[in-house]
């Protein structure tokens, strides 16, 4: 059975809904949120904020040029989240963060880091999305520029959530010669992303 169309004049007219007014926050609220910050931190903390050593801090992140909100983060003392991210977020904070975004965008597994290293000429399915390809060609580029070892120290430091002592083991040497080595590393990614002026690749 054929269905039967309604005509223009039994269609029931639906006005549109009114936008609401944009809300800006006032000073008061800005005050209380603050206020209640430090009582979420310290109720973050006692749940599980010192779970393997992390420890749970209040950073301001800005949201715009005139804007920042303060959030509390959980982090291990050592990783590369504490040592950039717990006070002023600078370029190399935020060339870190966006080597994480590339590596979870191009889906690559932690445990297959050392053979995304190696190289990305095989290995890698041909019917992924547009973004992963550009994500994982990005991430090539950046392995290529940066040498397989630098690459490797930077993934664990930014991706993978190891501390600066960790790496130190891993590579045999001690803490403190890794720290400058691991600041020289974020210096030539934000570099290579162009963090450091112009735009971001």
């Amino acid at each position: 059975m054929a269905r039967k169309m309604k005509l223009f004049d039994e269609v029931p007219f639906h006005a549109k809904r009114r936008k609401p007014p944009s809300y800006r926050t006032t000073p008061e609220e800005r005050q209380a949120g603050r206020k209640s910050q430090s009582g979420a931190i310290a109720k973050l903390s006692r749940a599980d904020g010192g779970k393997a050593g992390a420890r749970v801090t209040a950073v301001k992140i800005r949201i715009s040029a005139g804007r920042s909100e303060t959030q509390a983060i959980r982090s291990r003392p050592g990783t590369f989240e504490w040592r950039y991210g717990r006070k002023r977020q600078d370029a190399l904070f935020h060339a870190g963060s966006h080597l994480a975004v590339l590596w979870e965008r191009a889906g690559v597994a932690l445990a297959s880091s050392a053979d995304f290293l190696r190289g990305t000429g095989s290995g890698y399915a041909t019917s992924i999305s547009d973004g992963r390809v550009a994500a994982i060609d990005k991430l090539d580029g950046f392995v290529k520029e940066m040498g397989r070892v630098p690459a490797g120290r930077l993934i664990d430091y930014c991706v993978a959530g190891l501390t600066t002592a960790e790496i130190a083991m891993k590579h045999g040497a001690k803490e403190r010669e890794m720290a400058p080595v691991l600041n020289s590393d974020l210096r030539a990614c934000a570099q290579h992303f162009n963090f450091l002026g112009g735009n971001r690749r």
